[in-house]
């Protein structure tokens, strides 16, 4: 390693690889980041913008609780607007049924001193102005938060640059090259660069970016899609919402609103070697996913495709959209006409638990993973990166990740 301090290569631009050069960079690492495609051009721009800690997985509620709190002072660290909101976050309930699964949960809200707390219909309406819904109840968590999703990863990508990271677009890594066990460098697009460490946060396309190390990374794509919906003459709280849609308002009183419980996943060869892991997360699933042969179902998965699809735009389900939005005028009859703006899909790459892979696995050395994160990762971001980061520089994680290690799937 140099006495400027290591030269690390990031692999992906998205809210994980934009945080991570940012955190790498502000510590004195050399950084390089190289995007295939545009700036946070996948998920990371195509999200709800939801920073949610109600509901997560015990081994991850930690990592996000400290991530909210990273989200408090974004704005500040980062010199930018990032449309951040902290009203909270609420689920409805219409049955009985998913009111008891989330009361089953609360145990680990209060474990962790999280402020989740179960609601009323009563308390549902006179939280929710102008709602006309009949509910059996809710799940609110007042300390979640919100943002744009388009605005935070370039953020961070700005922010990276301001401490002397390097951003490259339009730009693929073709491989991770190795010598001695050991990371050595990359091959790009634009020539080879020699590298201590590399991070592959490629999000989708990760396990494709790692397939060539011998290393097996099962991850399936979701399609999720979602609609921005003109401003109309209903001032709702700043909140995310879940109920018959999801649906967040913006500054400017227009609407994200999408299915809040369904997904398209597009069969690929991939589905076939990984199925058997993921049978069980179908299974409980079922009634909410979809599953189609996809266009790339022959498709060797390698680097022709990796240069084709620059930027993966998926063609939204307006099928389900218009399901979202009948579901919020349901809940909301005063909105009046719903003028759509624009509709949009993105893939969501999921591991069979649907917990993130954050890990260094050793082999090679030097290599670092921060992907998976299976819809939860604009919220979880900002930790993600720090810990890959962490991971890089060869230091103690601030967290536990234990639960997040590649070596799982095994």
């Amino acid at each position: 390693m140099s006495a400027q301090g290591p030269s690390v290569v990031v692999i992906g631009s998205g809210i994980v690889g934009a945080s991570t050069a940012y955190y790498l960079a502000r510590r004195g690492a050399r950084v390089t980041l190289f995007e295939k495609g545009r700036l946070a051009g996948e998920q990371s721009s195509r999200n709800w913008g939801a920073v949610r800690q109600q509901g997560r997985h015990p081994a991850e509620l930690p990592l996000m609780m400290d991530c909210n709190r990273l989200w408090q002072g974004l704005e500040q660290d980062l010199r930018a607007d990032l449309g951040w909101y902290q009203q909270g976050q609420l689920r409805i309930a219409y049955d009985e049924r998913t009111l008891a699964g989330w009361e089953a949960w609360l145990p680990v809200a209060r474990e962790h001193g999280l402020d989740t707390r179960i609601l009323g219909p009563g308390e549902v309406t006179a939280l929710l102005p102008h709602y006309q819904a009949r509910c059996v109840g809710g799940m609110f968590t007042p300390s979640d938060g919100c943002a744009e999703p388009e605005k935070v990863a370039p953020a961070f990508c700005a922010a990276a640059e301001r401490h002397g990271a390097e951003i490259v677009t339009g730009c693929a890594v073709l491989g991770i090259d190795t010598g001695n066990g050991r990371v050595s460098g990359v091959e790009t697009e634009r020539g080879p660069l020699a590298a201590d460490a590399v991070v592959c946060a490629a999000g989708a396309w990760a396990t494709r970016v790692l397939q060539p190390l011998g290393l097996r990374l099962p991850t399936l794509r979701v399609r999720a899609s979602a609609a921005h919906v003109a401003p109309m003459g209903l001032e709702l709280r700043k909140l995310v919402v879940w109920g018959r849609a999801a649906y967040r308002q913006r500054r400017d009183g227009s609407l994200t609103i999408a299915p809040g419980s369904s997904g398209r996943h597009d069969l690929t060869l991939d589905s076939l070697r990984h199925g058997l892991k993921f049978l069980p997360l179908y299974l409980r699933n079922r009634s909410k996913l979809q599953l189609r042969v996809g266009a790339d179902f022959f498709s060797p998965g390698g680097l022709g495709t990796l240069l084709q699809h620059r930027t993966l735009d998926p063609p939204p389900d307006l099928t389900a959209i218009r399901g979202a939005l009948a579901g919020f005028r349901e809940e909301y009859p005063g909105a009046g006409e719903l003028r759509v703006l624009r509709t949009w899909a993105g893939y969501i790459d999921y591991t069979p638990d649907e917990l993130p892979v954050i890990d260094a696995p050793g082999r090679p050395h030097g290599l670092v993973i921060a992907t998976g994160l299976s819809g939860h990762g604009f919220g979880l971001g900002p930790v993600t990166g720090r810990s890959a980061a962490e991971l890089a520089l060869g230091e103690r994680p601030s967290h536990d990740l234990s639960a997040f290690r590649l070596a799982r799937f095994a």
